[in-house]
């Protein structure tokens, strides 16, 4: 947990640089509907941080760190819940001021039941900023180490700044 924390804070410095005007924080609640080897889960609620820097009018970098809870499918038996912790950088590319598309890749943190690994996790998608303070995105954020799994993820964003 200490390595986690401590890359959170690594990726936030990074992006401090000399354009703190520029930088933009948002704070995420997300709806995952499990689609890629989650058999065992039926749903999954979760919070993130991103970080956003633009490079130019069309292109920003981000940077991510979020939580996600997936429910055990009672169907299933009792296999707890499995919490996923994505660490990830991307690119946003905005077609138009409100629209975007985005990439991202990381490290991904996986636990249940005792259980912990780490992957690699990925997210692509696209989004719509409602006004300058709110947006709506939609998502696929896989995690990769021997096997995929996958969840396609809705996420409504507020920034702070």
């Amino acid at each position: 947990m200490k390595k986690l924390f401590f890359a959170t804070a690594i990726l936030l410095a990074a992006f401090k640089g000399n354009a703190q005007s520029m930088l933009r924080f948002s704070g995420g609640l997300n709806i995952g509907i499990p689609v890629s080897n989650l058999d065992g889960n039926s749903l999954g609620l979760g919070i993130d941080l991103m970080a956003l820097y633009p490079l130019s009018e069309q292109v920003s970098v981000t940077g991510d760190f979020g939580y996600t809870a997936l429910f055990a499918n009672s169907k299933y038996g009792d296999a707890g819940t499995t919490n996923l912790l994505p660490l990830r950088v991307g690119l946003r590319y905005y077609p138009s001021k409100s629209f975007f598309v985005a990439g991202k890749i990381g490290a991904g943190f996986i636990s249940n039941s005792g259980n912990s690994a780490t992957t690699t996790a990925y997210s692509f998608g696209l989004g719509y900023a409602i006004n300058p303070k709110v947006e709506l995105g939609g998502s696929y954020d896989g995690y990769n180490k021997n096997g995929s799994i996958g969840l396609l993820n809705f996420r409504l964003a507020y920034f702070f700044n």
